[in-house]
């Protein structure tokens, strides 16, 4: 993954200053003397995430100035190296297989054994909190704190590199172009339903709680005028529920009730009725199948093309050559 370096100094008094505008002010200071220093900082931007490569190099104590984060949580994903972290008068190891995630409000100082490595994902305060309306179907009513060691169950592990490995695909991608916002958004929804499902929090039994649930026809008319009209823009499950005011169960209940398929897969069948009338009544010369993939969603052609086929029972390529003949 291709990021852009925003700090890097020799200077311990420097380093906090040039992380300050992304992290917040810190306290920062070296351990041993003779141990030699290099801070680095080096950023890919995601929409509401960013994934961060932190060095050191030397053993270090950080804290934050203000004591805690500013609207915003932190996974740590160390690569090589430890680190202690002291929270809530618990100590906490950090290391290539134990994980860690830091909450707003929640106090912390942390020291950093030299030669530690690690990525740190930045992730927005409001994308947890529509995250967490779209699952329960209510508004997040108080500071939602996870627990600040990350499970070490191989699972989920495998599914933060995943997480990475996906971000690694998208940075590639154009940054203005289409299929870089889809992606964008698509990995944002993943990362906030793995972080709020998947990790103990102090709002988790919220998720749990026994509800019943009707497969209201209206919800499901207001999720469709919805995605109607965004059919060439992404649409998450979280921008559904906060829409029609229903948790993810209920909007799914609603679905398989009145459809017998989910949301997601609804619109795609919508999604590829628009692509095949753009492809049978092609607006330009030169145009591609490519382009009208793109321009409702689907990133990947080549999965477009056998979503297509499976749906009509031809190529898209067949209807853009039928399309330019009577054209």
């Amino acid at each position: 993954m291709q990021g852009f370096r925003l700090a890097d100094s020799h200077d311990v008094d420097e380093s906090p200053l040039q992380t300050a505008p992304f992290f917040g002010e810190c306290r920062l200071q070296r351990l041993r003397l003779d141990d030699v220093f290099h801070g680095t900082l080096d950023c890919v931007p995601m929409g509401p995430v960013s994934f961060n490569r932190t060095r050191w190099g030397a053993r270090v104590s950080l804290q934050p100035v203000s004591e805690a984060l500013q609207g915003y949580y932190l996974i740590s994903l160390p690569t090589r190296g430890a680190a202690q972290v002291r929270q809530g008068g618990e100590l906490h190891q950090l290391a290539a297989q134990s994980p860690g995630v830091f909450s707003p409000i929640r106090a912390f100082s942390m020291e950093v054994h030299e030669g530690y490595d690690q990525l740190l994902i930045r992730v927005d305060s409001s994308l947890i909190a529509d995250a967490w309306q779209g699952l329960t179907g209510r508004p997040l009513t108080a500071p939602l704190v996870f627990d600040m060691p990350l499970p070490a169950r191989p699972p989920l592990i495998q599914a933060w590199h995943g997480i990475v490995a996906l971000a690694g695909i998208a940075s590639a991608l154009p940054l203005a172009g289409k299929a870089r916002q889809f992606a964008q958004a698509s990995l944002a929804d993943a990362l906030a339903s793995l972080l709020l499902t998947q990790h103990a929090h102090n709002q988790q039994s919220a998720l749990h709680a026994d509800a019943t649930f009707s497969a209201s026809l209206r919800v499901v008319r207001q999720a469709e005028e919805l995605m109607m009209r965004r059919l060439q823009a992404h649409v998450s499950v979280n921008e559904l529920c906060i829409e029609c005011g229903v948790s993810r169960r209920t909007l799914f209940a609603a679905f398989q009730s009145c459809h017998g398929v989910g949301p997601m897969t609804w619109l795609r069948e919508r999604r590829l009725e628009a692509a095949r009338g753009a492809l049978q009544k092609p607006s330009r010369g030169g145009i591609r199948v490519a382009d009208i993939a793109l321009e409702y969603g689907f990133t990947h052609v080549g999965d477009f093309a056998g979503a297509y086929r499976r749906q009509f029972g031809e190529a898209p390529s067949q209807t853009l050559r039928r399309g330019w003949a009577y054209a």
